[in-house]
């Protein structure tokens, strides 16, 4: 019963994974590769858009952990990942990114 109070209503158990930068473009990529719009809806494309967005650095890179400074692991998963998504070349973000 204690599970059960902590399952969500669609049968899953959230979780906050939060922090690591390389999970997310991970699972871009692979989706991009398998078909991204079958695997992802245009929801959670334009959601994981805003997470990147949200997340990018002053200096227009991402740290590979939410935490971390700019690098160029970080920065290179999350504007494939962006580009992947739809975001086009010349939009800011992308710009800053590269």
């Amino acid at each position: 019963s204690f599970y059960q109070m902590l399952q969500c209503d669609d049968g899953q158990w959230a979780g906050d994974y939060g922090g690591p930068h390389f999970l997310l473009p991970g699972i871009v990529i692979s989706s991009y590769i398998v078909g991204l719009h079958s695997v992802l809806s245009e929801a959670h494309c334009r959601a994981m858009i805003v997470y990147i967005r949200n997340h990018q650095q002053a200096d227009g890179g991402w740290g590979s952990h939410i935490e971390s400074p700019s690098t160029m692991f970080g920065s290179v998963l999350n504007y494939v990942a962006m580009r992947l998504l739809g975001v086009p070349a010349d939009d800011p973000a992308s710009v800053e990114g590269r």
